[in-house]
Formats: C-alpha cells, sequence, structure tokens
C-alpha cells in the first residue's frame, strides 16, 4: 500500500511505497518545524487508455509465456499445440 505525505508546504502530495519511508519524511520535516502527516494513499484512477494499454502489456506477457512453453500457434489441428 502507498502512503502519502500530507503537509501545509507541498502544493501536490508525495506518495511513498511504505509507511516507514512515509514516517522518514515527517520525521525531515518536524525537525525545520513543518508539521507533516503520513495517510494511506488511495487507489490511483486510471484513465481508459491507461486500462486498455495495461491490458494489452497483460496479454503480450501471457503470448510470450505461451511461446516460451512450447506453444507454435496456427492452424486448427491438434499438432498446432505440439
Amino acid at each position: 500500500m502507498k502512503f502519502m505525505l500530507v503537509t501545509m508546504m507541498l502544493a501536490n502530495p508525495m506518495t511513498y511505497a511504505d509507511k516507514e519511508t512515509c514516517m522518514i519524511a515527517v520525521d525531515a520535516l518536524k525537525n525545520v518545524d513543518i508539521e507533516a502527516v503520513c495517510i494511506p494513499a488511495g487507489v490511483e484512477q486510471q484513465s481508459t487508455a491507461d486500462r486498455m494499454i495495461a491490458n494489452m502489456m497483460k496479454m503480450i506477457d501471457r503470448l510470450e509465456q505461451r511461446n516460451n512453453q512450447g506453444y507454435i500457434g496456427g492452424g486448427t489441428t491438434k499438432d498446432a499445440l505440439k
């Protein structure tokens, strides 16, 4: 889960991969008298184009895995699945 650093100093909140890293940023800001907190980041909304690209990349990965497992493809006979 990602965590977001929220502070009045930043116009756009920073997002960190985990809570521990976010807390390091909070501690660093508190050393210069800036109040900050870490909260769990919400789920990022993907555009339709982003979802389409992500699904296409998953499909390519699956096809490459099949190819690496000896799938020849083509035709409709049992020989196509050697």
